[in-house]
């Protein structure tokens, strides 16, 4: 299992929180996103290992209209 540590540059509420986590385990191979409405800009992301991933979620992050950077693997 992987993990990569995402910082959300925008202002989240609880729905948002709720709406991000949804999204991002429904991409292939997430297994696990831990947010907490306390320190809503980071996200832990836990994955199976494969090759695309962190750019995926990223990606998907940016289709949803935020600003966001891995700053750990």
């Amino acid at each position: 299992m992987n993990t990569v540590c995402i910082y959300i540059d925008n202002d989240l509420d609880h729905d948002a929180i709720e709406s991000i986590k949804s999204d991002l385990l429904a991409i292939p191979h997430v297994c696990h996103v831990q947010m907490q409405d306390q320190q809503p800009h980071d996200v832990a992301i836990e994955f199976e290992a494969h090759h695309d991933v962190p750019m995926t979620l990223l990606h998907a992050l940016e289709n949803k209209g935020l600003h966001a950077d891995i700053f750990s693997c």
